[in-house]
């Protein structure tokens, strides 16, 4: 029986992975988010995700890391403002009110959102260029293996986009 692996990343704002997690396929997102920023060695000034992270041990783990950075996560549906707000929680309830008062897609374009989009982006690359599977039978080789895509995508990165022009 082959266990369902995992792969996790940290960004920067222009996508280059600053830290990178292979878990068995059951942990939860959020629960990766204290070993990613483990790995990056200087503060953050924004960290920004998806719904799945809207997780009181998210905002805990970023505050710990890099006290004063800005945390955007979009909310859950079900969301609402906190009874007892501490600095944990205080964006959250920021992110709520905003989106009550501007819509999802208003606060989406303020709040600087659709950073996400880059981890989309860095998965995607990943999968079509690294590989859906890790492809390899031991744990420790799967890392190696996730180690050296994440830094063949920072090469590429590195290298730059080609320059296209139109032709005739």
């Amino acid at each position: 029986m082959e266990i369902s692996k995992e792969l996790h990343f940290g960004l920067d704002e222009n996508g280059w992975i600053l830290a990178s997690k292979v878990t068995d396929g059951h942990e939860h997102d959020s629960s990766q988010v204290p070993n990613l920023l483990a790995q990056v060695d200087r503060d953050i000034e924004r960290f920004v995700g998806d719904r799945i992270y809207d997780q009181e041990r998210v905002y805990e783990a970023v505050d710990h890391h890099s006290p004063g950075a800005e945390v955007v996560v979009q909310p859950r549906k079900d969301a609402v403002l906190s009874n007892n707000p501490v600095r944990a929680s205080s964006y959250r309830d920021h992110h709520i009110a905003e989106i009550q008062s501007k819509g999802w897609f208003e606060w989406k374009r303020q709040s600087g959102y659709y950073l996400q989009s880059h981890a989309e982006n860095v998965f995607y690359r990943y999968k079509k260029i690294i590989g859906r599977r890790m492809g390899a039978k031991n744990d420790e080789a799967q890392k190696r293996k996730a180690v050296i895509g994440c830094a063949i995508l920072n090469q590429m990165l590195e290298m730059g986009e080609p320059l296209s022009y139109a032709v005739g």
